[in-house]
């Protein structure tokens, strides 16, 4: 008898399992289950950059330099920094990892060792940092600093 009742049980559960849904999916469950759909319907944020040139003039081979790139997010939803990289090993950033509510401001700060990059002829460096965003209306920047790097060698021959 309990295997009759159990043989019974699961019979029905199978059929319940297998009855077919005909019940049509209205678009607002699909919006609602699947954010990628509803994700552009979402106010976004502008990253509205200080400055995107920095140029540190001078400097000597084998100094460290830094400069903050600050933005404001003027647009009308939260954005976030995805990614950011350097064009080369010799800079370092760093950048606000949190989310940038509307109104509110965020940085990329670029560390640059000069080791290495001078010459006699006090040669101009350029460097660039790849902001990449999302849900922001501008999802790419790209940030540039300059310096022109003396040798120290230079100095050294004229004495």
């Amino acid at each position: 008898m309990r295997n009759q009742l159990f043989l019974y049980l699961s019979c029905c559960l199978l059929w319940v399992a297998c009855t077919p849904n005909n019940k049509e999916i209205a678009p607002s469950d699909i919006e609602k289950f699947n954010p990628e759909s509803s994700d552009s319907k979402q106010p976004k944020g502008t990253a509205q950059f200080i400055d995107s040139v920095f140029e540190f003039g001078n400097i000597t081979d084998g100094d460290v330099v830094q400069h903050t790139f600050r933005f404001k997010n003027i647009g009308k939803g939260p954005l976030t920094i995805a990614k950011v990289s350097a064009s080369c090993g010799c800079t370092t950033p760093e950048w606000t990892e949190e989310v940038i509510p509307a109104g509110g401001e965020g940085k990329v700060v670029a560390t640059f060792d000069s080791k290495g990059r001078g010459g006699v002829d006090n040669p101009l460096v350029e460097k660039n940092i790849d902001v990449q965003f999302e849900n922001a209306t501008n999802e790419f920047m790209l940030l540039v600093f300059k310096a022109h790097i003396k040798s120290t060698q230079n100095e050294h021959d004229n004495h």
